[in-house]
């Protein structure tokens, strides 16, 4: 029995890893470069000291799984680095700032050679993060945790905010705490990961690229010089912005019919795409 049971799980693995069907809220075709081996990413804190906890505990629960990895180096802090968040070539920088009240909770924005992520920024707003409502931990981890998921490729489960909760990060919630709120009860946390978005993963990252596009992992020469050719693209190195009119064309809705996702052409074969979380009330032009 136990034979057949093990002999079950490990097919079922191989489906996850050949199936996209049964895990299915990636990002596009948007990933990191990656050479075979588990990819390690590093997020560069250019954040304040109530923001580095969160930061923390949100790297930790992702570095959970077995395809990728991450550790923490430090950027700078001061306020005009942190508005701006350019982006650093090969890896992932996180900010917060009061970008004002512009009705989004949090931006993650990728830079692209073709298909494949060579450096990304999350942007975390203190305008709203600093209201009772959203100054809560549960918020805090919550956007932070499915921000830094967009940085390396993921997206969301589902995009409606007033059902219930399906205990991922990357599931659009009016209560990411869980429970009863406003008498509606929305059930678990929307804290943390859960095993679907690991096996979407592991759907991802299941190849062999040759290379890989992250520096500060054992990148090949060819996957350093490949993140740096495209980084070395003036536009590639300006930050995302704060605007719909800085992230450029909208390419994508959320579950209001909000555009929520755009994309900026920076030379051939260079984009950047943005990903916006907007607070659940937000009136947003379509």
């Amino acid at each position: 029995m136990k034979a057949l049971v093990r002999v079950a799980l490990a097919a079922g693995a191989a489906l996850v890893a050949v199936n996209p069907a049964l895990a299915d809220h990636s990002w596009g075709n948007y990933h990191w470069a990656i050479d075979g081996q588990r990819l390690n990413l590093v997020v560069n804190h250019s954040v304040t000291s109530q923001w580095t906890p969160y930061v923390n505990e949100a790297t930790a629960d992702w570095d959970e799984s077995r395809k990728l990895s991450f550790s923490s180096a430090d950027a700078a802090t001061d306020d005009l680095s942190r508005r701006h968040c350019r982006p650093i070539r090969g890896q992932i920088r996180v900010c917060n700032q009061a970008y004002g009240q512009r009705t989004w909770l949090g931006i993650a924005s990728i830079w692209l050679s073709g298909n494949h992520i060579v450096q990304g920024t999350t942007q975390l707003n203190d305008s709203y993060f600093d209201m009772p409502r959203y100054n809560t931990p549960a918020w805090r981890l919550a956007v932070t945790c499915q921000e830094i998921a967009h940085d390396f490729g993921l997206d969301h489960q589902d995009e409606t905010f007033g059902n219930v909760n399906l205990g991922s990060c990357m599931d659009y919630s009016s209560n990411p705490a869980g429970g009863v709120y406003n008498g509606f009860d929305y059930g678990p946390s929307n804290e943390r990961p859960n095993d679907h978005d690991f096996e979407q993963i592991s759907a991802i990252y299941s190849h062999d690229d040759g290379f890989t596009t992250a520096v500060g992992s054992a990148a090949t020469n060819f996957g350093v010089r490949e993140a740096g050719k495209a980084a070395s693209t003036p536009a590639m190195s300006e930050p995302a912005g704060l605007s719909p009119a800085e992230w450029g064309r909208a390419i994508g809705t959320d579950g209001h019919g909000r555009p929520n996702e755009f994309v900026k052409e920076l030379g051939p074969g260079l984009r950047r795409i943005t990903h916006v979380t907007w607070t659940p009330d937000a009136k947003v032009a379509r």
